[in-house]
């Protein structure tokens, strides 16, 4: 089985807002077809309230290979509570409290060349502590960076404070 080191376990944006969300998930897709990932959306799931107002949970994951043996992993989770559509001039929005977290990790052997026994598991663990270090220690910053970048897009695009 693969190897997973986090580099970022959580990082979220929340506030009551009005927003495009049509706009939001286009940017977002666009940020990560940008950056060359592979972007899937694992989960979606809207139920509505007596009152109306409806929530949603959406799960998008998005990865990029960087070698053979490492690939980057961002894990966008969005919540949308107590939503309304609002009519805007140009088009209709959402008003509601909006949560978006994000999450990266680096997936190592994820073709799990590695694990056919204990002696290869061992020489995978010696390869990445001794050998591999810088190379992972470079490819974190990478994924750290690139994470706060796609979280900064989210986060000016919905004029939202960040909540740790």
């Amino acid at each position: 089985m693969s190897e997973i080191d986090y580099v970022i376990p959580a990082l979220r944006i929340e506030q009551k807002a009005i927003f495009n969300f049509a706009d939001l998930y286009k940017l977002l897709k666009s940020w990560f077809d940008l950056h060359n990932y592979d972007f899937y959306e694992k989960e979606y799931i809207d139920s509505m309230k007596e009152g109306g107002e409806k929530s949603d949970s959406i799960k998008w994951e998005a990865e990029r290979k960087v070698d053979d043996y490492t690939k980057f992993h961002i894990e966008v989770r969005l919540k949308l509570n107590d939503v309304e559509d609002v009519q805007l001039k140009d088009c209709i929005a959402c008003r509601g409290v909006c949560s978006i977290k994000f999450e990266s990790f680096l997936e190592k052997d994820y073709e799990d060349r590695w694990e056919k026994n204990f002696f290869l598991k061992f020489v995978r663990a010696v390869y990445d502590h001794y050998i591999l270090s810088t190379k992972i220690e470079k490819y974190s910053a990478e994924l750290r960076a690139e994470t706060y970048d796609v979280f900064n897009q989210a986060k000016a695009f919905l004029n939202l404070r960040s909540t740790k």
